[in-house]
C-alpha cells in the first residue's frame, strides 16, 4: 500500500494515513493502475546486494485515491511526498526527519521508479536510513526493493457502498 505502485502504496500506508481531499499537488492514483494487484517483492541490501526477504502480498488500488500521506496530528513530523504517477510510470521520492535522541535525528528517504504494462508492473525502490549528529551511534542504512506485480481483479469496488439501508450481511442475518 507496498508493481512499483503498489509496493509504493504498502510503503506509504505503512507509515501513514492517507488523505481525503485532493490538492493540486498530490500524486493521485491513475484509473489504469486500478484493480488488486498481486506483488513479489525481493528485499536486498543496496550494497551487497544480499536477499534479506522475498514476500508476496495483496494490495487494492482504487482510482483516485491520494497517494500523498498525510498524518493527522499535527505535532508529528512531516512526510515530505513529491512524483508523478501517469498511466504506465511511477516516480515518487519521500523523506521525513525525525528526532530520536538528544543531539541525534534520522531521515528515512524512499525512491520509487517502476512501469506498468497492461496487467503487470515492475520497480524499484531504494529506502535510505541516515542518522545525523553527535548523539548518533547507529549506522546508516540501505535497503532495496524489486517489485513485480500481476493485477489479479479489474473490479476492486472502491467508494462502493450499499443503495439501500440493508447491507448484504444484514440482508443474509435476517435470513438465519
Amino acid at each position: 500500500m507496498k508493481t512499483l505502485l503498489t509496493w509504493t502504496l504498502f510503503l506509504i500506508a505503512a507509515q501513514c494515513l492517507v488523505t481525503g481531499t485532493a490538492s493540486a499537488d498530490d500524486i493521485i492514483v491513475p484509473e489504469s493502475w486500478a484493480g488488486i494487484w498481486e506483488t513479489t517483492t525481493t528485499e536486498m541490501d543496496c550494497e551487497t546486494f544480499e536477499v534479506i526477504s522475498v514476500s508476496t502480498t495483496l494490495d487494492t488500488l482504487c482510482a483516485g485515491d491520494i497517494m500523498n500521506p498525510e498524518d493527522p496530528d499535527p505535532d508529528a513530523p512531516d512526510l515530505n511526498c513529491t512524483g508523478s504517477v501517469d498511466d504506465n510510470t511511477l516516480h515518487i521520492e519521500c523523506s521525513i526527519t525525525i528526532d530520536i535522541l538528544p543531539g541525534c535525528s534520522v531521515t528515512f528517504g524512499f525512491v520509487s521508479d517502476g512501469t506498468r504494462n497492461g496487467d503487470t508492473s515492475s520497480g524499484v525502490t531504494i529506502q535510505t536510513t541516515t542518522y545525523t549528529g553527535t548523539g548518533c551511534f547507529f549506522e546508516d542504512t540501505c535497503t532495496r526493493r524489486e517489485s513485480t506485480a500481476v493485477r489479479i481483479g479489474v473490479d476492486p469496488g472502491c467508494g462502493q457502498t450499499p443503495v439501500d439501508s440493508h447491507t448484504w450481511g444484514t440482508l443474509k442475518s435476517s435470513y438465519r
